[in-house]
């Protein structure tokens, strides 16, 4: 994933009806394969490409990665409308790359496990949740703290020589399996719902704001470079990143069924700080159907798998300086996936 593809942090506790001096447990599990490579709007294949010599998936030149990504949350009642929680992601990637394009140099894998960042977060309902069961709004503030590594390192193939041994070197991952951004952030979040007879529409949405420009990366070797730009391109921006959702659900007995549209990426701007360094920014929109089954004790499972119907790599920071120089419109690509499979256990006690 070269920007967030169904893949930005988004807590797995819902703090609805958390009664004073409650508590929720909650486990929460996402995968998905990105793959399919977009300049804009525009996926990198034969159709629309001149001559298909874009065409990356097929001719077996595009960057795959495979992205796991457990997470452990608690949630706290503090009163029945306030309610903290804290949220502990875990993540695994490896990252399939083919090699210079001379021949001589095979596809190589890269990969890299860890915890991701630690964000804790408090939740206020804006009307006592007692008194309103068919509607109601909470907003909340979380503090994301960098405790996953933004520097991830492995051995990456060099060169193949004649003999056929493999020379690899061990540099920092890619920024886009990297556990952890290396930056403070604050995330301001809000969750509304309504019923309308047996259906009820709701909403959510939360706003990454990463203050810090770049983080402990510097990228070594032939691509450690500062383009025309001078947009300092051998480091990573540390990233402002949304997520929102809205949609309809109706429950049947235990069994709750939702679809909504799913909205995510990676901003080329930031609200605070500067822009430089390194990013892919862009979005997907995907359709998001669900289902939720609720069993004896508080427990309750739900499986979501938002499936991509738009998806577009926005201009960053060097390729918006690189266009007001050479006067040509520069557009880097990313790569994005098609589908995501979220998974969600909690437990209430």
């Amino acid at each position: 994933m070269d920007v967030p593809v169904f893949g930005t942090h988004e807590g797995q506790i819902t703090s609805y009806n958390l009664a004073k001096s409650k508590w929720t447990l909650a486990f929460g599990f996402r995968h998905f394969r990105s793959f399919r490579h977009f300049v804009g709007d525009v996926e990198q294949n034969a159709e629309n490409t001149a001559n298909g010599t874009a065409e990356r998936d097929r001719a077996g030149s595009n960057v795959i990665n495979h992205v796991y990504q457990p997470s452990i949350a608690v949630a706290y009642g503090v009163t029945d409308r306030f309610s903290v929680a804290a949220e502990l992601p875990y993540f695994h990637a490896h990252r399939r790359q083919p090699g210079p394009p001379t021949g001589t140099n095979p596809t190589y894998v890269t990969a890299s496990s860890g915890i991701s960042d630690l964000t804790l977060t408090s939740r206020y309902w804006l009307t006592d949740p007692a008194k309103h069961s068919n509607w109601n709004a909470s907003v909340g503030l979380g503090f994301k703290l960098p405790t996953g590594n933004d520097m991830a390192q492995d051995d990456f193939l060099v060169r193949v020589l004649a003999d056929g041994t493999r020379v690899t070197e061990i540099r920092p991952v890619d920024q886009s399996i990297q556990p952890g951004d290396g930056g403070f952030g604050f995330v301001p979040e809000f969750q509304a719902f309504k019923r309308f007879g047996r259906y009820t529409g709701f909403a959510s949405g939360s706003y990454l704001i990463n203050p810090r420009e770049t983080n402990d990366f510097n990228r070594s070797g032939p691509s450690a470079n500062v383009d025309t730009s001078g947009a300092l391109n051998h480091l990573l921006s540390v990233a402002d990143q949304y997520a929102f959702r809205v949609g309809v659900a109706r429950a049947v007995k235990k069994v709750g069924v939702n679809l909504g549209l799913r909205w995510e990426g990676t901003k080329a701007h930031d609200l605070i700080g500067g822009d430089r360094g390194r990013r892919r920014p862009g979005y997907t929109l995907g359709l998001d159907p669900g289902v939720a089954y609720s069993f004896k004790g508080g427990l309750q499972m739900s499986l979501n798998v938002p499936i991509a119907i738009r998806r577009v790599r926005n201009q960053n920071y060097a390729d918006i300086l690189s266009s007001e120089t050479t006067g040509e419109r520069q557009n880097g690509d990313a790569a994005f996936a098609d589908y995501a499979v979220i998974v969600g256990f909690s437990r209430r006690f």
